[in-house]
C-alpha cells in the first residue's frame, strides 16, 4: 500500500507482521525516562550488580529515546522459548542447563526477526528510522514491557504475560514515529504467592529484588569469579551448571504457559542428555557444541571450573585441562 494511504495503519501492520515472525504478545509505549526506576536501579547496581555487571552501569539506560534519535515509539514483543519435555536434568545422570540454551542463539533469532520487521516497515514508510534492541542496549526491556501492556513484572523480577508465563525473551524496537499507545499493565497478580522466593536455592530473591551477588546465573553464566560458599553448595545440590530455571518452574502462571516453537526451541544435545561422566572434552569438542547458541558466550575455561565445582566429590572432570 502506498504511503499516505488513509487505510494505512501502521500500528496494526506491524501488530500482525510481529505476530507472523513469532512474537506472540506485541504492545506498543513511549520511549519517556523510567525516573521512577532510578533509585531502584541505584540500589542494585550498589548491591553488586555494578561490580559483576559492569555493562549495565550506563548512565542512558533510563532513556529510551537515548538510543535512537528522534525516538518517539517502542514497539515490544514476547518470544516464547520453552518446551514442555524440555526439562534440564530429566536425562539420567545429566546436568542442568537453563531453557533457554536449548536451541540457537535467541539474539540472533530476534535481532533477525525484527531487522526484518524494520526492513519491511521502511518498504512502506521509506523515511521510517528505528532501531532494533536486544540485550544490544542497556535499555529496560522488562520495564517497557510492562509499560507496553504486555504483563507485569514478578517477584522472581522477570516478566509474566499474564496466562503466557515468564517463558519467553523480550525484544524491542524503537521508531521514530507515533502511533496510538497500548495501556500500561497495572498493578500485580503475583499476590500473596512466594513460591519463587522460597524456591531460590541461595536466598538470592526477595519479592520484587534480585541479589546478584547470590544468584547461581551470576557465576556460572556471566562471571568466572569464585562464588561465595552459599551459592557453590547451591551449585553442588542443584547441579545447575548454566543459569538457573528454578523461580520459573514454580511459578503458578508457568502451569499451562505458552510454548516456543518446536522448530526453534527444546532440541537435545549432549550437553543436555549426557551423564556428567561422560560429557564432551576439550576446547574444540565445546566450540563445536556450543557453535550458534547461546552459551557460546562462556568461555571453555569457565565452563570446566563451574562443573569442577559441582563435581568435586568425584573424579568425573578432575582429568580435563582448562587449556
Amino acid at each position: 500500500m502506498p504511503l499516505g494511504a488513509e487505510s494505512f495503519d501502521i500500528k496494526r501492520w506491524l501488530r500482525e507482521e510481529a505476530l507472523a515472525l513469532g512474537f506472540h504478545y506485541i504492545g506498543f509505549t513511549n520511549c519517556e525516562p523510567f525516573q521512577d526506576e532510578a533509585t531502584r536501579r541505584r540500589a542494585w547496581l550498589d548491591d553488586g550488580g555494578r561490580e559483576l555487571f559492569p555493562y549495565l552501569d550506563h548512565a542512558d539506560s533510563l532513556e529510551p529515546a537515548r538510543w535512537l534519535e528522534g525516538a518517539k515509539t517502542a514497539l515490544v514483543g514476547f518470544f516464547p522459548y520453552a518446551r514442555p519435555n524440555a526439562i534440564p536434568g530429566s536425562a539420567l545422570g545429566s546436568l542442568k542447563l537453563s531453557r533457554y540454551l536449548w536451541g540457537p542463539d535467541y539474539h540472533g533469532v530476534m535481532k533477525g526477526r525484527l531487522k526484518l520487521l524494520l526492513a519491511r516497515a521502511q518498504e512502506r514508510l521509506p523515511d521510517l528510522r528505528g532501531r532494533v534492541c536486544v540485550d544490544t542496549a542497556p535499555i529496560l526491556e522488562r520495564q517497557l514491557a510492562v509499560r507496553a501492556g504486555l504483563g507485569w513484572q514478578g517477584k522472581h523480577t522477570l516478566l509474566i504475560a499474564g496466562k503466557g508465563g515468564s517463558w519467553g525473551f523480550l525484544g524491542v524496537l524503537l521508531l521514530d514515529i507515533e502511533v496510538a499507545l497500548d495501556q500500561p499493565f497495572q498493578g500485580n497478580r503475583c499476590g500473596r504467592c512466594t513460591a519463587c522466593v522460597d524456591a531460590c536455592p541461595t536466598g538470592a530473591l526477595s519479592p520484587f529484588h534480585l541479589e546478584p551477588k547470590l544468584c547461581l546465573t551470576t557465576y556460572n553464566l556471566e562471571t568466572e569469579r569464585e562464588p561465595p560458599a552459599v551459592v557453590l553448595d547451591a551449585m553442588r545440590q542443584t547441579q545447575w551448571v548454566a543459569g538457573c530455571d528454578r523461580c520459573q518452574e514454580v511459578c503458578p502462571w508457568n502451569r499451562a504457559p505458552v510454548w516456543g516453537d518446536a522448530e526453534l526451541w527444546g532440541g537435545a544435545s549432549p550437553l543436555h542428555t549426557l551423564a556428567a561422566s561422560e560429557l564432551p572434552r576439550g576446547t574444540a569438542q565445546w566450540q563445536k557444541l556450543t557453535r550458534g547458541k547461546a552459551l557460546r558466550r562462556v568461555r571453555h575455561r569457565h565452563w570446566i571450573a563451574t562443573l569442577r565445582r559441582v563435581l568435586d566429590r568425584c573424579d568425573a572432570v578432575s582429568h580435563i585441562s582448562l587449556d
